[in-house]
């Protein structure tokens, strides 16, 4: 299986569709320009799209807002034919080349039993260490897996928004109607992915995708750009338009919530 017979998912909104300029600009640079990237929102943007990207509408308009985010989703994943495809969200900003060779590797290491490939960090650097299990060494390189089942109200997060290679029965099984994003992580992963024998799997020390999360109501009214490299926040100001919902770059501070949960790992991942 090679790197273009997967589709790429990106969730987005009409609200944050302008943020799908940048999102194109860092995956073309940094991945590839020829992976099929489907852009799955509302109203399709005013701005030229690659080649490779493509915008799908779900609908006029997303009723019930965010709590109607996951009645859409069903609804398109129930309609396509892909047995495994990646799922990302508008304003994950890929900031460093992909590794394409864990990514091959995760290619290789999927099956009927794993339920999502996790192309982040996130097993190794946002899981308790008690959660995750040595998985299997290929290529030279190690995976981990969360663990079955976590007991009584404990969260393993098998759903996930970040970058991830899913198998598409599970994904849907996990997912059910008038779920917020929060919802589908929480009640999902622990009344429906818990012990039900799939796997969730992630590398370790090399990571396919090391990306940048630049929306969030906890830094409202700026785009976060922290490592993000200069002539690349250069380009997104070239990129901006007078209509973005928001317009400012700003790097999140040291003591900003986020990144006391990371707890370090930043330059480890980014590089000084």
């Amino acid at each position: 299986m090679t790197t273009n017979k997967l589709n790429v998912y990106i969730s987005t909104c009409d609200s944050n569709i302008f943020i799908v300029k940048y999102f194109q600009y860092f995956f073309n640079k940094y991945w590839s320009k020829d992976i099929n990237v489907k852009i799955l929102g509302f109203t399709p943007p005013d701005f030229k799209l690659e080649s490779n990207f493509e915008f799908i509408s779900m609908g006029k308009e997303q009723v019930g807002g965010a709590n109607g985010w996951s009645n859409y989703l069903i609804d398109f994943f129930s309609s396509i034919k892909d047995e495994y495809f990646v799922f990302g969200l508008d304003d994950f900003m890929i900031a460093r080349p992909v590794d394409i060779e864990v990514f091959e590797t995760c290619l290789e290491l999927l099956n009927e039993n794993v339920g999502r490939i996790d192309l982040q960090p996130s097993l190794q650097h946002a899981r308790d260490k008690n959660h995750v299990k040595p998985y299997v060494e290929k290529n030279g390189i190690k995976f981990l897996s969360l663990i079955d089942s976590a007991p009584g109200n404990v969260n393993l997060y098998q759903n996930a928004a970040a970058f991830s290679i899913w198998n598409r029965k599970w994904f849907l099984k996990n997912i059910k109607r008038n779920w917020t994003p929060w919802g589908w992580e929480t009640i999902g992963s622990m009344s429906f992915a818990n012990g039900d024998g799939y796997k969730v799997i992630g590398s370790v020390d090399r990571w396919a995708i090391k990306k940048i999360e630049c929306l969030s109501n906890q830094w409202p009214g700026m785009i976060n750009v922290r490592a993000i490299r200069q002539e690349d926040i250069e380009q997104m100001e070239k990129l901006k338009h007078e209509n973005d919902r928001i317009k400012k770059f700003e790097p999140l501070l040291n003591d900003a919530w986020f990144y006391n949960v990371l707890g370090g790992w930043e330059i480890e991942i980014f590089g000084k």
